[in-house]
């Protein structure tokens, strides 16, 4: 059975500069690769579903997100020895200035695409997952697909009164940490 945490990057992973692609930029937010390392540790995929509206707007290119996702992934490994399974990533908007980013789409979070690609190509069991975010359009979709666990960090978006007494509320990564009440039950999940 293949479980997945299913994580937002920005202001959940790593702090947003707005608009972040360059290496120099990287900071990841207090306690993530900690919890990281627990969640490899307990069997979850770890794979990032992120939407990259800079790509649409112009602000940066698909290679450019991809060298700072490597770079992501090598800086985990060498401080954990762990990596991110697998980064999905949408980069449509509706208003932005490339032609061919320019457009609605099932990709964009709040969107299922990606999720599903994701649970496709990992044959992931999604009762058995969960999905970490700063948004509540991180949260929906994973739950409109089945995935039950939900953390979200403190935001000032408005409570979606669906989802809102589904979700655990965190201040940040040491919050999410102390929720695993036991790693050995977290581990047989």
């Amino acid at each position: 059975m293949v479980k997945a945490a299913f994580l937002d990057r920005d202001d959940t992973l790593i702090k947003d500069i707005g608009y972040t692609f360059r290496t120099n930029d990287l900071v990841w937010k207090t306690n993530a690769i900690l919890a990281l390392s627990i969640l490899s540790f307990a069997g979850y995929r770890l794979i990032v579903i992120t939407n990259q509206s800079g790509i649409a707007r112009g602000y940066f290119t698909e290679k450019e997100m991809n060298t700072f996702h490597q770079y992501m992934n090598n800086d985990l490994k060498q401080k954990t020895g762990i990596e991110i399974d697998k980064f999905y990533h949408c980069p449509h908007h509706s208003k932005g200035n490339i032609k061919k980013y320019r457009k609605k789409c099932s990709c964009r979070k709040p969107g299922t695409k990606l999720y599903k690609k994701a649970i496709s190509d990992y044959d992931i069991n999604v009762s058995h997952s969960m999905v970490i975010g700063n948004n509540y359009s991180d949260i929906t979709p994973a739950y409109d697909l089945g995935v039950e666990t939900a953390y979200l960090f403190k935001n000032d978006n408005k409570a979606d009164a669906h989802y809102s007494n589904k979700v655990v509320h965190v201040k940040n990564w040491t919050e999410v940490i102390k929720n695993i009440e036991n790693i050995s039950d977290f581990v047989s999940k």
